[in-house]
């Protein structure tokens, strides 16, 4: 078998084997998955060379363009012209929040909504009073008032994300951990909704607090973020890359 094999790889052609370099490293998936070859002219004037349109699908790491065999290689090991950065640590950066994204679901919107996780208040948890038997009420009740909604919201979704941030289970798509969580944000959409605090929005937009559905997403994403906080896994510069994404 060890033969037949060795005569396949053989008779391969060259985009038979970039292709199977590819499927060998699921960090490297093409979003046009035919990958044409055609013969451009050299930059230099001189010549020609087959080159591969390549529209990735991770575009916030991986540049879309027109490229050489041996560029698609160079993408397999994290290096090259495809991998976002103009020097070999900055490719490094963009190479690790690939393979982050690529290994841990929810991970693509950290390092965008990083920047709207202070919408969430983690923090808040309502001191309890207690009564008769197991009767408790909230010791400092929330008061709405015409101008402090967003804080309001910000306390409602944070006393869910602290309960579901602060856990040893991973967050995955399909997990009954997020299932019910995703339940309980109903509830809080529901009832700030019938209290006139928020509005039922978009998902995406606008982005702002008082938009209940695409709040209560950031809540599920800061969710998810705090897992790896709390727990000390070590996360990639998602910083550096979504600030330089469309720059390198």
């Amino acid at each position: 078998m060890k033969i037949l094999e060795k005569i396949r790889k053989a008779t391969l052609s060259e985009r038979e084997k970039m292709l199977e370099a590819l499927k060998a490293n699921p960090v490297c998936r093409p979003m046009n998955s035919d990958l044409r070859e055609t013969e451009l002219n050299n930059e230099d004037g001189q010549g020609m060379t087959k080159r591969v349109w390549l529209n990735p699908n991770n575009q916030t790491c991986f540049n879309a363009g027109w490229f050489t065999y041996q560029d698609f290689y160079d993408w397999t090991e994290g290096k090259g012209r495809i991998v976002k950065g103009k020097t070999p640590e900055e490719k490094q950066k963009f190479w690790e929040v690939a393979v982050f994204m690529h290994e841990n679901d929810y991970a693509w919107a950290f390092g965008y909504h990083m920047k709207d996780f202070k919408y969430i208040d983690e923090t808040y948890h309502p001191e309890m009073k207690q009564g008769y038997f197991s009767n408790r009420w909230a010791k400092t009740p929330l008061k709405i008032t015409k101008t402090n909604h967003a804080d309001i919201i910000s306390k409602a979704f944070g006393n869910v994300c602290r309960y579901y941030g602060d856990t040893y289970v991973k967050p995955e798509y399909n997990s009954h951990l997020l299932t019910r969580m995703r339940e309980e944000l109903d509830g809080v959409k529901s009832t700030l909704y019938m209290l006139g605090v928020g509005y039922y929005g978009a998902v995406n937009t606008p982005e702002e607090p008082e938009n209940l559905s695409w709040v209560a997403d950031v809540c599920l994403y800061k969710a998810a973020y705090l897992y790896y906080v709390k727990n000390n896994i070590q996360l990639p510069d998602f910083e550096f890359v979504y600030k330089n994404r469309y720059k390198l």
